[in-house]
């Protein structure tokens, strides 16, 4: 079985290994989520055309995120860009482009904490093992909904220019296909910097199912 390495696949190992409910499996999970942040961060970067090579490496969670903020400036903001009909104004298709916040930077950061031997033998009626279930857990949500949006940043004009760049996950070729034929019209933007992901989103939002 091959080991996919795209965020999403770092995302559903590790709900899988929260889901057996033992306690190595914890650890294992909390691996998965860290190498799942570092991925989703990385995807962000690698679409950001204007930053240089040097700018996009690294593997430091906190580092990662400077370059982020230095290559989007839209902080924790969900970005939604909405496509309607030129004439009529119908929605045709949202877009939404999630960041990876810094509440999720700061929880990935200490993750590194459980990746080496523990110096504390804890039994398994512990309430450590709850809270660090629980603490997890809460990782786990925070990058499905870091994972959910498929814009790979937010859209950037370029300078001088009415034109932008922006990066689009498909989900499968039939996927490209339609999107790209949808949007082959004249169409009119609409872009809204929103403080979350909306818990009820369009019909015809384009994001990815959850994990």
């Amino acid at each position: 079985m091959q080991y996919k390495i795209g965020a999403r696949d770092y995302l559903s190992r590790a709900s899988a290994r929260l889901a057996e409910n033992t306690s190595e499996g914890l650890f294992y999970a909390a691996f998965e989520l860290r190498c799942g942040i570092e991925a989703r961060m990385e995807e962000y970067l690698d679409a950001a055309k204007h930053l240089s090579k040097r700018k996009k490496k690294g593997w430091r969670v906190a580092e990662l995120g400077r370059s982020l903020e230095r290559a989007f400036q839209v902080g924790n903001k969900v970005v939604r860009l909405g496509v309607h009909d030129e004439y009529s104004g119908t929605l045709l298709v949202s877009f939404y482009f999630t960041p990876i916040t810094d509440r999720l930077r700061k929880a990935g950061e200490k993750l590194g904490n459980y990746l080496h031997s523990l110096k504390t033998f804890r039994r398994s009626e512990d309430s450590w093992w709850v809270d660090f279930r629980a603490e997890l857990e809460d990782m786990r949500t925070q990058l499905e909904i870091a994972c959910t949006g498929t814009l790979l940043g937010p859209p950037l004009m370029k300078p001088g220019d009415t034109r932008f760049d922006m990066m689009i996950q498909f989900r499968d070729s039939e996927d490209a296909q339609k999107t790209t034929n949808l949007m082959g019209n004249q169409f009119v933007l609409d872009v809204q910097y929103l403080e979350g992901l909306p818990s009820a989103l369009e019909p015809n939002a384009h994001v990815w199912n959850a994990s």
